[in-house]
């Protein structure tokens, strides 16, 4: 697999956002702003469904719940699926600390906890079409890097702005550009094209999905498709539960998969 020099999270989610004036976008300081004023601010969980259809049209269908923590300085998620019967239990857990990026998965059938380092992180995780870098990118915003302003845009007729977003120099990242359609009401990602030295995968928000909540715009429905693999994931997010504070063993390495 040729490795690239970032999907979010490609970022996600974020595909989590709130409402800004256009104008705002042109300016990368406002820009991140905007992305960085979607992502939540309290600690949430919702639940997730993932349906991946692979080359050969084989359909397969994961659901479970993601929890998501974060401060100025930290991001915490975890995921853990309770479908299908085989993956009742599997448990994904991304850590972001003072710029340093960890991932860790739990199998049952396997019994114990992995760190997923290299190239592993461009794997499909649970077999979903998706990596364990792809749920950071969706759901943790564009951190770091650079972002260059590209033009104008539309998607779906909607008026919006592309950028190109260089993501940092880093061993485990995996894409080395991404190139992104800004909704210009929503402040929100619609449409990028994910690069690993060739056109790697595609994210597409479904405008139909996009409803206004808490104060910021959200997506429901997201598609992504892996050019190479030519496969395709849909990502639908329930609606979302404010909790007042997770106990430290959800994010915790060691007991993450764990809890209930």
């Amino acid at each position: 697999m040729t490795r690239p020099g970032l999907l979010a999270q490609a970022w996600l989610a974020a595909l989590v956002l709130a409402a800004a004036p256009a104008s705002a976008a042109r300016d990368e300081a406002a820009l991140r702003a905007c992305l960085r004023a979607n992502l939540p601010s309290a600690e949430v969980s919702q639940d997730i469904v993932i349906t991946q259809t692979d080359a050969g049209g084989a359909v397969k269908r994961l659901s479970g719940r993601w929890y998501w923590q974060r401060s100025d300085s930290r991001q915490r998620a975890m995921l853990k699926l309770s479908a299908p019967e085989d993956l009742n239990g599997a448990a994904y857990l991304f850590i972001r600390d003072g710029g340093k990026e960890t991932f860790w998965l739990y199998l049952p059938s396997v019994g114990q906890v992995r760190k997923v380092v290299g190239a592993t992180i461009a794997q499909s995780l649970f077999g979903s079409g998706l990596s364990a870098f792809d749920l950071k990118f969706l759901f943790s915003g564009l951190a770091g890097g650079q972002v260059r302003y590209l033009g104008t845009d539309s998607r779906g007729g909607r008026s919006g702005e592309r950028w190109r977003y260089q993501p940092p120099s880093a061993p485990d990242i995996l894409y080395d550009k991404v190139e992104l359609v800004i909704d210009d009401l929503w402040c929100l990602p619609t449409h990028a094209d994910l690069f690993g030295g060739v056109p790697w995968k595609t994210l597409e928000v479904d405008p139909a999905s996009v409803s206004k909540r808490g104060g910021r715009w959200q997506a429901g429905r997201v598609l992504l498709t892996d050019l190479r693999a030519s496969n395709r994931s849909e990502i639908r997010l329930g609606t979302e539960s404010v909790v007042e504070s997770f106990p430290e063993s959800r994010f915790d390495p060691r007991k993450f998969y764990r809890q209930p």
